[in-house]
């Protein structure tokens, strides 16, 4: 018996190759935009230990002491620079989250092209089993068609002699 091959193996095994890439990239991607959500959530828990400590300083300074004031201009500078970093890390991360979209999407239409090379393998398998087994049951026949013809000629030439 005649074994199946597809003759789209080689497209089937590239697009293969595509998807398992593309969910590399996405995982990369998801992996970066995390990292960058943990970093944003360290600059807020910076930003309000220092609301924090800006507040204890401004409570303390009741004799308008010279290194309070100082210290309390130093914490208010440092809050600022936290405040810019977030803002840019929330840049960093809008620039992620469509990366990571992007490499979503390019995934997904990866794996539907390679399903749908695969639909069609299954069904060009199915359709060869069919022919295989069309072919063997007229085979069947055939034997049983030829059998019986070798029998009738057997008994034939029995009966003349």
């Amino acid at each position: 018996m005649k074994k199946f091959k597809f003759n789209l193996e080689i497209v089937l095994g590239e697009r293969k190759r595509s998807e398992d890439l593309r969910l590399r990239e996405w995982t990369l991607a998801r992996k970066i935009l995390q990292t960058m959500l943990d970093d944003l959530n360290a600059l807020e828990t910076r930003l309000v230990k220092a609301f924090d400590e800006s507040t204890d300083l401004a409570m303390k300074q009741s004799g308008l002491g010279g290194s309070n004031i100082a210290m309390l201009g130093t914490v208010e500078s440092f809050i600022s620079g936290v405040k810019v970093k977030i803002q840019w890390k929330k840049q960093e991360i809008e620039r992620a989250l469509k990366l990571t979209e992007r490499t979503r999407v390019e995934y997904v239409k990866a794996r539907q092209k390679r399903e749908a090379l695969e639909k069609l393998k299954a069904s060009r398998h199915e359709e060869f089993r069919k022919r295989v087994r069309k072919r063997e049951l007229k085979d069947l026949d055939d034997m049983y068609v030829m059998s019986g013809a070798a029998r009738r000629r057997s008994e034939e030439e029995e009966e003349t002699l």
